[in-house]
C-alpha cells in the first residue's frame, strides 16, 4: 500500500506455458522496489486447468544474472524445499475420483486422474509409491533393500543415483516416454531390518526428488491421515489400492486398482496362525494391519509393493494414505499386510520439515 501512495506501479512480467499434463502454468514476476525491472522481485506461479481447477504454486524471489536471465534467489532455499502444508489445498483431491466400489489381481484399469499420486518406481525391480507434496515419494523400505536380495550392501546414495521414478500416467509405456524423476536422497525407517526375512516392521521409506514436480490433474499428492482418526483401520472399512503389479501372471502395463476392506487384528492373527508351518512365523506388529478377502480373488501382488492403500476421509472430503503395500503369503490367497502409516506420521513429517530448513 505504501507503494501506491507514492505513485509507484510495480512492473510485472507474465509468461504462460501449457504443461504435459494439460495444465496452463502462469508465471507472474512482480517488482518489489520502485524502478526495479520485472525480472527482479517476487515470482508467483499459478497452475490452471481449463479455467476451473486452480493449483497454487510457489512464491519465489528471483534475480537476473549478467545475461539478463531470471534466476531463483531465495524462496524455499537453494533446493526449492516445499512444506507439505503448501499443497494441502490440492492433496487427496483427484480430478476423477473413484465412485463405484470395485472389488492388482483381478483389478480394474484406472482412469487417468483417479490416482494422481501413484508413482512407478524402479530400484530393485518394479514397485510403487505415492507423491507427498511436490518432491517426496512415500514407499516401502523393502523396495529399496529387499529381504534376502543380492546387493543389499549398496549405499543409499548409490541406490538413489540408480533409482527410476515415474509420475503422471496410467500407462507404463507413456510413463517411460515422459521421463524419469531423479532421486536426490533416500530415507529408510531405522526399525526396518533387511536381514530379517520374517519381520517387515518399519517397512516405510521416503524418496526426495531432485526437482519439484509440476502439479496438475495427472500429478497430485495424497494427503496424510489425521493422527487421531483410527476409523480407517476398523474391520470392514473400505480402501483402494492402485499399482502396476502382477495381473494374471504377467506384469501389468496399465495402472490397476482394487477395493479392499480393512480386517480386524483378531481375524488377521487367526488367519496367520492357520498358515503356520515348521518355519519361523511372520511378525504381525502393531505397526501393521491387514486387508482383503479370504474367499474373493482380489489382492495386491508382486510389483505393487510400496503403493499406498487410500481411503476417503469423509470429514475433509479428501483421500488419505492409510497403508503401504508390504507383505503377504502368495497372491490373492488371503489377506495382504500393510504398513500402518498413522503410526509413522511423526517420522514422515520430521524428515520433511528437517530437510526444509
Amino acid at each position: 500500500m505504501e507503494m501506491a501512495r507514492r505513485g509507484f506501479l510495480p512492473a510485472c512480467q507474465v509468461s504462460k506455458e501449457l504443461t504435459l499434463s494439460g495444465v496452463y502454468r502462469f508465471m507472474l514476476t512482480v517488482s518489489t522496489k520502485p524502478g526495479q525491472h520485472a525480472r527482479r522481485g517476487v515470482r508467483i506461479m499459478v497452475l490452471v486447468r481449463e479455467g476451473r481447477d486452480i493449483y497454487p504454486g510457489r512464491q519465489t524471489k528471483v534475480k537476473s544474472n549478467s545475461d539478463g536471465v531470471a534466476e531463483r534467489e531465495t524462496g524455499h532455499g537453494h533446493r526449492g524445499h516445499h512444506d507439505l502444508l503448501d499443497v494441502s489445498t490440492v492433496c487427496g483431491k483427484p480430478v476423477h475420483p473413484i465412485t463405484e466400489v470395485q472389488r492388482i489381481l483381478g483389478g480394474k484399469a484406472a482412469r487417468r486422474g483417479s490416482f494422481p499420486w501413484q508413482a512407478l518406481t524402479g530400484i530393485h525391480g518394479r514397485g510403487g509409491g505415492a507423491l507427498l507434496g511436490d518432491r517426496w515419494i512415500l514407499t516401502a523400505a523393502h523396495t529399496i533393500f529387499p529381504k534376502g536380495a543380492i546387493g543389499k550392501n549398496a549405499s543409499l546414495d548409490e541406490l538413489a543415483e540408480k533409482a527410476n521414478i515415474f509420475l503422471g500416467h496410467t500407462s507404463v509405456e507413456e510413463l517411460r516416454k515422459m521421463g524419469n524423476h531423479p532421486v536426490r536422497r533416500i530415507f529408510i525407517h531405522p526399525d526396518y531390518k533387511p536381514k530379517d526375512d520374517h519381520n517387515f516392521d518399519g517397512d516405510i521409506a521416503l524418496l526426495e526428488l531432485k526437482h519439484p514436480v509440476t502439479l496438475g490433474p495427472a500429478v497430485l499428492p495424497i494427503c496424510l491421515p489425521d493422527a487421531t482418526n483410527t476409523t480407517f483401520y476398523m474391520d470392514g472399512h473400505m480402501g483402494y489400492v492402485s499399482g502396476f503389479g502382477v495381473e494374471k501372471y504377467f506384469i501389468s502395463n496399465h495402472l490397476k486398482y482394487v477395493s479392499l476392506p480393512a480386517v480386524s487384528r483378531e481375524k488377521c492373527q487367526s488367519w496367520l496362525d492357520s498358515k503356520k508351518s515348521d518355519d519361523v512365523p511372520m511378525v504381525f506388529s502393531e505397526n501393521m494391519f491387514c486387508a482383503g478377502f479370504l474367499t474373493v480373488k482380489q489382492d495386491t501382488c508382486q510389483g505393487d509393493s510400496g503403493s499406498v492403500l487410500t481411503a476417503l476421509d469423509t470429514q475433509s472430503g479428501r483421500w488419505v494414505a492409510t497403508g503401504i503395500v508390504s507383505w503377504g503369503i502368495g497372491c490373492a490367497e488371503g489377506y495382504g499386510f500393510y504398513t500402518k502409516i498413522i503410526n509413522y506420521l511423526d517420522w514422515i513429517k520430521g524428515i520433511i520439515k528437517e530437510d526444509k530448513l
